[in-house]
C-alpha cells in the first residue's frame, strides 16, 4: 500500500537510529547472554577480567533485558513510524526514554564502582562523547517527533 504522506527525513534519519541500535543491541547484549567473552572480545562489552565478577553477570542479566524489552521496542518503533501510526510514534518516545536513561545509569555505576572500589574498565574519553552525542540525538528526537504528532493520526 503507497503512502500518501512523504516520510519526513527527521523520521528517516530517527527509524534509521532504530534499526542500527537494534543490529548493534542484538550482537553487544544478546551476544553477553550467549556468548560475553566472544562479544567482549569484539568490543561490545567489557572484558571479563577487567571487571569484578559480579559486574559481567549484571551486564548478562541487562543483555537478557535488553533482548526482552528493547530490541521489539525498536522495531515496533521503525516499522510504526514508517508507516506513520501513532503506535510507532509512542514506541519511539519509549525506546527514546530509556535511550536517554541508559547513559545516565552507566555514569552512576561508573561513579559508584569507584568510589566503592570495585574493579572495573574506567571509561574513556571518547565513550564519554559517544554517550553524549546519543543522548543529545534522543533529546533531539523526542523534541523533533513531538512537534511533528501530526503526522501520526492513525
Amino acid at each position: 500500500m503507497p503512502l500518501k504522506t512523504k516520510i519526513p527525513i527527521g523520521i528517516n534519519i530517527i527509524i534509521a537510529f532504530f534499526i542500527l541500535n537494534a543490529i548493534l543491541w542484538t550482537v553487544g547484549q544478546g551476544g553477553a547472554v550467549i556468548a560475553y567473552d566472544r562479544v567482549a572480545g569484539w568490543g561490545f562489552q567489557d572484558p571479563r577480567e577487567a571487571l569484578d565478577p559480579a559486574i559481567v553477570e549484571v551486564n548478562r542479566g541487562i543483555g537478557l533485558t535488553d533482548m526482552i524489552i528493547q530490541i521489539p521496542l525498536y522495531l515496533i518503533a521503525a516499522v510504526g513510524l514508517l508507516q506513520l501510526r501513532f503506535y510507532g510514534a509512542v514506541a519511539a518516545w519509549l525506546v527514546l526514554g530509556t535511550t536517554l536513561y541508559w547513559p545516565v545509569v552507566f555514569w552512576s555505576s561508573q561513579y559508584f564502582y569507584g568510589t566503592e572500589g570495585i574493579k572495573h574498565n574506567e571509561t574513556t574519553m571518547s565513550t564519554h562523547v559517544i554517550l553524549i552525542v546519543i543522548l543529545l540525538f534522543a533529546l533531539w528526537a523526542i523534541i523533533y517527533l513531538y512537534r511533528n504528532r501530526q503526522l501520526f493520526t492513525r
